[in-house]
């Protein structure tokens, strides 16, 4: 690490940043000093400054978590990612692999927003727009982005937002979603058999960042008259194939801490 005399204010600002959106075990006060090396004074006054800026903004268990200004400039800069024609190639290839229309996903906050879409050649296609939020209680991604989750958070979230009824096996139940989610996490996919919409099936995989954690998931659906949820899940594997290509193209040799 650069000495600390060479080290100025903006760069130990960015420093912060980068800590605390790459590993969120670091983002206490004290953890970030030791992590950056950088006198706890130091990073008070920075942290007090990012959270007047909208950069940052207190969290749970006295952590630092980024703001909104932070993850609306994040999901902004995503469209001008270096590989994009690589990333979409990916996708297509999945989609032709499914037959189906694949989908990706990253978290915003407590919110997961669509952010890329290759379609299949069927009439039925779900508009969505880059930036829009899916529903977290029902739909594939929302669900796995829930199970990433330390239970009690996930439990909170999910009674917060009040879950309807929007098919016919859409789950509402608290009790019945923590097993829900604790089967999830044991497959590390999740399914939805007709709990977003009616005659809807997907399946939905993480895609993981330097550290092993979910930092997009990639989703796919179909009609049941295509496809039962028994072929989706067949499907998976090709799905968990086309995630680790993914990591190996956002995140291959990048690690902090």
């Amino acid at each position: 690490m650069e000495s600390k005399a060479k080290r100025t204010s903006p760069r130990r600002i960015l420093e912060v940043l980068e800590a605390i959106c790459v590993d969120p075990n670091n983002g206490t006060a004290a953890q970030l000093a030791e992590l950056l090396e950088i006198p706890l004074p130091t990073i008070y006054r920075l942290i007090e400054t990012l959270t007047e800026e909208g950069f940052v903004a207190p969290g749970p268990a006295n952590r630092i978590i980024p703001g909104v200004r932070l993850r609306s400039m994040i999901l902004n800069c995503l469209q001008y990612e270096p590989q994009v024609t690589e990333r979409r190639a990916i996708l297509r290839r999945l989609s032709e692999q499914l037959d189906a229309t694949v989908s990706l996903s990253v978290p915003l906050g407590t919110k997961l927003v669509y952010f890329d879409r290759v379609e299949s050649n069927w009439p039925f296609q779900i508009a969505l727009k880059i930036g829009d939020p899916l529903p977290l209680h029902c739909c594939a991604s929302g669900k796995l982005y829930l199970s990433s989750l330390e239970h009690d958070a996930a439990i909170r979230v999910f009674k917060n937002i009040k879950p309807k009824k929007n098919a016919r096996n859409t789950i509402t139940g608290s009790r019945q979603f923590a097993t829900e989610l604790e089967k999830i996490r044991q497959a590390s996919y999740a399914l939805d058999d007709e709990e977003w919409y009616d005659d809807m099936v997907g399946a939905s995989v993480p895609v993981k960042n330097g550290n092993d954690a979910p930092c997009a998931f990639l989703s796919t659906h179909s009609l049941t008259t295509r496809k039962s949820i028994d072929e989706i899940e067949h499907n998976v594997p090709f799905m968990q194939t086309a995630a680790q290509d993914l990591e190996g193209l956002f995140f291959s040799g990048f690690k902090i801490g």
